[in-house]
This record gives C-alpha cells, sequence and structure tokens, in this order.
C-alpha cells in the first residue's frame, strides 16, 4: 500500500477538469494522481464517500489524508493546489471513440448500467449521474473492473451546485 505523508509534495502537471475538480497526473507516477476540489469540505467529502466506494471496488484507491500539493503550472511556475486527495488512477473511456450503433459501446453502457445497479442494490446508493465521463477502469486482481471516478456528492443526491 502507497503511504503518502503529509508534508510530501507532488509535482505534476493539471490533466484534467471535471465540473468542480482537478486532476493532477503525479510526476513519475503511472497509477496515482491527485484530485482536488473547490473547498476542504467538498474534499473530504468525496474523499469519505470514494474511499466507502474503494472498499467494494466501485471506486479507485485513496491514499493519505485531504491536503493540498504544490505542483508546477503550464509555465513552470510553482503553485499550490486546492484541497484534494491522492487517488488511483482509472483509465477514463472517451464516448466519442465510440459510435453508438456499436457493440462496444453497447457493452460498455451495460457495465455502467451494471455499477449503478450494484450501487442501488447492494449499498442503497443512487448514481444519478452515471455517464461514460464518470467511470473508469482500474485493476483488480489482473482484470479491468469499471468504477466510478466522480465522488463528488453532486452525482449521487441530484442536487447540482450550478
Amino acid at each position: 500500500m502507497i503511504k503518502a505523508k503529509q508534508k510530501t509534495k507532488y509535482v505534476g502537471m493539471p490533466m484534467e477538469n471535471g465540473t468542480f475538480t482537478t486532476f493532477y497526473r503525479l510526476k513519475n507516477r503511472k497509477t496515482i494522481g491527485f484530485k482536488d476540489f473547490e473547498s476542504k469540505k467538498l474534499a473530504q467529502e468525496a474523499y469519505d464517500f470514494q474511499k466507502s466506494l474503494a472498499a467494494y471496488d466501485m471506486a479507485p484507491s485513496v491514499y493519505g489524508k485531504v491536503r493540498k500539493i504544490d505542483y508546477l503550472d503550464s509555465y513552470g511556475v510553482k503553485r499550490r493546489s486546492n484541497w484534494g486527495y491522492v487517488t488511483e488512477v482509472a483509465k477514463t473511456i472517451d464516448d466519442n471513440e465510440y459510435n453508438t450503433d456499436d457493440e462496444l459501446h453497447d457493452n460498455i453502457r451495460d457495465e455502467i448500467d451494471n455499477l449503478r445497479d450494484e450501487m442501488e442494490m447492494f449499498l442503497g446508493i443512487s448514481f444519478y449521474d452515471c455517464h461514460f465521463g464518470n467511470v473508469g477502469y482500474v485493476k483488480r486482481n489482473g482484470h479491468d473492473v469499471l468504477v466510478c471516478i466522480d465522488t463528488g456528492k453532486e452525482s449521487f443526491n441530484g442536487d447540482y451546485a450550478y
């Protein structure tokens, strides 16, 4: 298990932006990244929820605690992130790569529906914002497992802040 010390400073580049998050690929680390949020409260809520889902292989693993990291911006200037946490990197799905009439697209859609149904059935959680952009694959025992990568409460309670 990877342990991230509270004082460790990672250097990485922002890679992807969600509605409420920025994801940093950590320098020289292919399997972990840092997900930051607009506030410590939002980061802690997402961390706690993701940690709970990860226990059932329904989300990527999380490491350490909610904190801030240092990173280099696109100009090479050292910056400080918002509050966030270190998480396992999931291979995301680009919906644009698939023709909606394609059998592979249908198979992935079925996997997403199954993940949503399992969350509802086993954990009593409704994954309202369940789509290609909010899921990805992680390795478990040598196999790809579909997981939820958007663990902000807006994806689960149906209330959006925008």
